[in-house]
């Protein structure tokens, strides 16, 4: 359907701004297709493919439809596909779409400008759709084509009111509800003196792509719709105080009780709206009069106050915040959800109408936000606040069929934070954080593409994810750290990390025909590192930025030694992405070229241990020589396989509880778990959970980047421990792709009993096992296709062919 279709925009096309200038930084299209439906609706058709430069929202009849598109870039630029039938009403009908141009604005994380993640050429939209009856016969096309009619908005401002550290999300709204042509989305409005759209060009598929007049090659949406939940009201209320010593005033009833609440002319009403948790949603406002008012809608994930504040209880500590990258930070305060503190960030602006009975706001783009301050300004009329509520929008991962529970009820608590905070980074892309970047980075995408997997059985955001980051590959090879994104950010170890992830797609979902199409990006990753070798055979001074962990002693992230020569993080890593090289060409059938890559690591693994280990710290060095030591280092030496048995001993001395060792952040736990599972000592694996109580303890509903609680409360990889949970306490791992052999070997970690389920691509995997003195009772439950191999603790092995099992391993515990 697209394919017939144009590119559309209003008369001054691509080359010049309209003739009547808005207050907006964005160019914002409106547009309308009216046509006309018989008198039985029910028996009419109409599915529609659309997509814009760069974004829009669809209305039919006035109901939201769609937005989109999915992101992507200018050269694999999705169309989402939506069927309209059951909407479809006698007599007319009307598609309406407000559309953002973000092309004339730069990206310029300071100061905002658009979102860094959303890449574009020119403002455009396009509609392919076709109205047919019952016997698919056509009735009238809906195409994109002059037909359609457009205006200038002038109702859309956007502005960067409030900013600070590093807003990659973009502009926020600054919406003037007196300048929007009323009832414009519905068919009875008069649109006589809108004029006729303006052709830019025709449609193009990027796989009928030959010599281009579009700048754009259109691919149909990877991943589904996202997830839009009904109003929720918000769970308390407060008014702010100005002295932090005097509690909040706590006569404001609880939300739900509030409405409707009149605020008087002249007036200024402050208030903090508070979820009770991190949550992404689109805020609803609806008011009535307020004529002249101004509204602003302030978000935040928590509040701040002064660490020296009487009684209050803030995340962290105070310390020194000079090696992290944070150009926000202020290490006189900290963040709290203590009411007394204050509110402060990204804010929407709304001057309603006042006009009619009522109206409402909602913004264009979801936020990320716990709490939102209302301040609303009357002028010379009353105001009267209805409601105030938000809606739940993120991935539609269905996460119902995967659990966990054990002995521990503070681990239970660990997998809900991790699901959640997984969810809340999970949107058109993985996210690293939502509050103030909403970027896709390969680093984060490795832990969450494997625990959305394997929650939800749901590979699709998985699969357009390493799509991405194939797309993003420089000349030179490299996959770029971040993607999509308009400023281009290269992190070597970025481009090992979605190795590992495509190693995980594969055993995770089988989807071997993807995987295939990425082993050229795998080939031109691994010979970069291999251009930039040292004598030795190892990676050594790596262009770019060389971040690895956010270890608070390390600048910016960069192990030591990181330009002087090779260092033993990213040397380890180059090793290990040999081998998940090596593993996905095996599973692949590629048994040559398996063990060619499998060979390479093995020659690399003794000059690995040479060039770092020191016999008289009994630790890998971070750079030859050192002195410098860290958890990080020594995590990943081991995983690489540097170190062979008595060596695992010997580190154990002081890994990874050694003071002298750099610690790694919330991240660096994820390589420390496999090390210990390496080492033998992975039953240890809870007693190094207790960042995440603390977490916990400080009332956290998704977990934080980094251990200083300065750059996000809700960022995808500290959820990995839920990975942990899944892949050994319940010791459910895929052996050959899409789970079809499957291991289970449980690891007891001091626990009693666990039970859960893994998704996989034939349904879920059950297990139960619980501990009675020297003996393990396990019971399971997998799909026919599966065949499971379950190990006991001393190594017993039985093989199971799907259904229902029940075991009892007599004497196989110390």
């Amino acid at each position: 359907m697209i394919r017939h279709a144009h590119w559309i925009w209003s008369s001054e096309a691509t080359h010049a701004k309209p003739s009547r200038p808005t207050s907006s930084p964005y160019d914002v299209r409106l547009f309308r297709r009216v046509f006309e439906c018989g008198s039985d609706p029910s028996a009419a058709r109409l599915r529609i493919e659309v997509s814009a430069d760069s974004r829009y929202v669809l209305w039919l009849n006035g109901v939201v439809v769609a937005r989109g598109p999915a992101k992507g870039d200018v050269r694999h630029h999705f169309f989402d596909t939506v069927d309209l039938s059951s909407r479809l009403v006698e007599g007319r009908n009307v598609l309406a779409a407000v559309v953002l141009d973000m092309s004339t604005v730069a990206h310029r994380p300071d100061h905002l400008g658009a979102p860094c993640s959303v890449m574009t050429y020119a403002g455009g939209f396009v509609l392919g759709g076709r109205l047919e009856d019952g016997a698919c016969r056509p009735l009238e096309d809906v195409s994109t084509d002059p037909r359609w009619k457009v205006a200038v908005d002038e109702a859309h401002g956007f502005q960067n009111l409030g900013t600070r550290f590093e807003g990659y999300h973009g502009y926020f709204e600054e919406r003037f509800s007196t300048r929007e042509p009323t009832g414009w989305k519905l068919a009875g409005f008069d649109d006589t003196g809108w004029e006729p759209a303006t052709v830019l060009y025709r449609a193009e598929l990027a796989e009928e792509r030959r010599d281009p007049a579009s700048p754009y090659g259109l691919l149909p949406r990877i991943i589904p719709m996202l997830e839009e939940g009904e109003e929720i009201p918000f769970a308390h209320t407060f008014s702010q105080t100005t002295d932090p010593e005097t509690p909040p005033d706590s006569t404001e009833p609880e939300t739900t009780r509030c409405f409707p609440l009149r605020v008087p002319p002249s007036t200024m009403l402050r208030l903090i709206f508070d979820v009770g948790e991190t949550t992404t949603a689109f805020p609803v406002l609806r008011i009535a009069q307020g004529a002249a008012a101004i509204v602003r809608l302030t978000y935040a994930e928590a509040l701040r106050l002064p660490w020296d504040t009487p009684g209050a209880r803030l995340l962290g500590r105070k310390q020194s915040l000079a090696n992290l990258a944070s150009h926000f930070a202020d290490e006189s305060t900290g963040w709290t959800f203590d009411p007394r503190g204050t509110i402060s960030g990204w804010c929407d602006i709304w001057h309603p109408s006042g006009i009619g009975s009522e109206e409402s706001f909602e913004p264009l783009h979801w936020r990320a936000f716990r709490y939102v301050g209302l301040e609303i300004t009357t002028g010379s009329t009353p105001l009267e606040l209805r409601s105030f509520a938000h809606r739940f929008c993120a991935y539609p991962y269905d996460v119902a069929h995967s659990g966990f529970s054990c002995s521990d009820a503070r681990l239970d608590r660990i997998w809900e934070i991790s699901l959640r905070t997984m969810r809340l980074c999970s949107h058109e892309t993985f996210e690293d954080c939502v509050h103030y970047e909403q970027m896709q980075y390969a680093g984060d995408t490795m832990i969450t593409s494997r625990l959305g997997m394997a929650t939800s059985g749901d590979c699709r955001l998985s699969r357009q994810a390493l799509l991405h980051f194939d797309w993003s590959r420089i000349h030179e090879g490299l996959t770029q750290s971040r993607y999509p994104s308009r400023l281009v950010q290269v992190i070597p170890s970025w481009s090992l990390h979605w190795i590992t992830t495509i190693r995980d797609y594969l055993l995770m979902s089988g989807d071997a025909t993807t995987t295939r199409d990425l082993l050229h990006g795998i080939d031109a990753v691994l010979e970069w590192f291999r251009r930039h070798r040292n004598a030795s055979g190892l990676p050594a001074r790596l262009p770019f930025w060389n971040t690895a962990d956010w270890c608070p002693t390390w600048q910016r992230g960069q192990p030591p030694g990181w330009d002087t020569g090779p260092t033993c993080v990213i040397a380890s890593q180059f090793v290990a992405a040999l081998d998940d090289a090596a593993t996905i060409h095996r599973l692949l059938g590629d048994k040559d070229r398996a063990t060619t890559l499998t060979t390479e690591a093995d020659l690399l693994r003794p000059i690995l241990h040479a060039t770092f280990w020191s016999e008289r710290e009994g630790l890998y060095f971070d750079r030859p020589g050192g002195p410098e030591t860290s958890q990080y280092g020594n995590a990943w030496a081991v995983v690489a396989g540097a170190a062979d048995a008595s060596t695992r001993a010997r580190l154990l001395r002081r890994f990874p509880n050694d003071p002298s060792l750099a610690t790694v952040s919330f991240f660096g736990w994820h390589t420390i778990f496999s090390a210990l599972e390496r080492c033998g000592a992975y039953d240890t694996m809870p007693d190094h959970l207790q960042p995440w109580h603390e977490m916990v303890a400080h009332g956290l509903s998704t977990w934080a980047e980094e251990n200083t609680y300065w750059r996000s409360l809700c960022h995808a990889w500290t959820a990995h421990p839920a990975i942990e949970f899944l892949a050994r306490v319940l010791g459910v791992r895929p052996l050959t792709p899409g789970y079809a052999e499957t291991e289970i070997r449980p690891r007891l970690c001091g626990l009693e009993h666990a039970s859960g389920a893994v998704c996989t691509p034939h349904g879920p995997v059950l297990v139960k096992w619980i501990r009675r003195g020297r003996s393990l009772d396990v019971r399971v439950e997998t799909p026919a296709s599966v065949l499971a191999r379950i190990v006991a603790p001393d190594g017993r092995t039985h093989v199971h062919h799907g259904g229902p099992l029940a075991l009892t391993w007599e004497d196989c515990l110390p």
